[in-house]
């Protein structure tokens, strides 16, 4: 893999994460509510899933359509199920960890943030569509080597926390001026959102159009 190889895949995936969208919402809101290690346990969720688009793309793996479909809605729903769980999960959790607080306080840890993280990539459209459509056109995945899959997973592993760390981190930094009552509520409004989320995932699994002109 050349230089400009290198380059290219780098502001490809820099690009993608950088597009506002559930996961950014995600890594804002985990930052401020609770700090910057959830999002580390977030992006290794994250990040696994796009090695893992890589290797499907560099494979030539494909499915017949009808295939993509049903793996397209089962992914979809177990996403959005999860994600509901744990928005409801954070609406249940009272005390907030504060920065130099004293008062022991619950926290997520790594599995719920690295499912999250997992499930909400598998089902996310773009990260589809970019490894699936626009990968082929900015790399000759066809000849890639195994040394080559192995740096090519580690510009996407960089380009993604270049650009995800660029927001959490001062946003994690800031958490030091916030009181605990307006953390409480950003907890409140990020579990909000992420059930939001949810629902939404769910909405795009189902065949929305089918079944309103079934209704109508």
């Amino acid at each position: 893999m050349g230089l400009e190889s290198i380059i290219a895949l780098f502001l490809g995936v820099a690009v993608l994460a950088a597009k506002p969208g559930p996961g950014m919402v995600t890594v804002a809101s985990k930052a401020i509510g609770e700090g910057i290690k959830p999002v580390l346990f977030f992006m290794v969720g994250t990040n696994l899933v796009k090695i893992l688009f890589f290797g499907v793309a560099v494979l030539g793996v494909s499915f017949a359509n009808g295939d993509m479909l049903f793996v397209s809605i089962l992914v979809k729903s177990l996403a959005a199920v999860y994600l509901i769980y744990i928005g409801v999960q954070g609406l249940q959790k009272f005390d907030i960890e504060m920065p130099y607080g004293d008062k022991p306080s619950i926290q997520t840890g790594f599995l719920e943030n690295f499912i999250a993280g997992f499930v909400m990539t598998l089902s996310n459209p773009f990260d589809i569509l970019f490894f699936a459509g626009i990968l082929p056109t900015i790399l000759n995945v066809l000849q890639i080597s195994f040394d080559d899959f192995l740096l090519g997973a580690f510009v996407i592993v960089a380009a993604d926390s270049v650009v995800a760390l660029s927001y959490a981190i001062p946003l994690s930094l800031s958490r030091k001026s916030f009181t605990e009552s307006f953390l409480k509520k950003v907890n409140i409004v990020s579990s909000i959102m992420i059930i939001l989320v949810g629902l939404y995932i769910g909405y795009s699994a189902l065949p929305a159009k089918d079944l309103l002109s079934a209704l109508f």
